[in-house]
């Protein structure tokens, strides 16, 4: 298995894990992504972020659902956020020596905003 196999299969588990554990509150499955682990400058500590994206699939508005899986979570809106897109963000603090989970979960709420602003060239993520 190459690195390449072995972070997504890392991811896969994660997201089944994630959705299960949404499931059993009643939220609706999202797309999770894993970013790399790194080390926080400041503290040496761990990070592992996690990303969570509301699929166009669902029925529901996505606002909602990323509403949802915040409640949940504890999250808080995202500082700077991006036009046409709803996001909501946080830290998971585990025991000592377990690495820090950021979270972040989001959807696009108003696709032409969203495209307006790629097209000029400020798309920020």
């Amino acid at each position: 298995m190459n690195l390449s196999q072995l972070s997504s299969a890392i991811e896969a588990a994660v997201s089944q894990h994630l959705n299960e554990l949404g499931r059993a509150h009643g939220l609706l499955p999202l797309s999770w992504y894993v970013a790399p682990s790194v080390t926080n400058d400041d503290s040496m500590e761990a990070v592992m972020s996690l990303e969570g994206q509301v699929g166009s699939h669902l029925s529901q508005h996505p606002g909602w659902v990323v509403d949802q899986w915040a409640n949940a979570l504890g999250l808080r809106p995202v500082h700077w956020p991006t036009a046409g897109v709803h996001a909501m963000e946080g830290l998971i603090e585990p025991a000592p020596d377990e690495y820090r989970l950021e979270i972040r979960v989001w959807g696009v709420v108003d696709p032409a905003a969203l495209h307006a602003q790629r097209d000029w060239g400020t798309w920020q993520g």
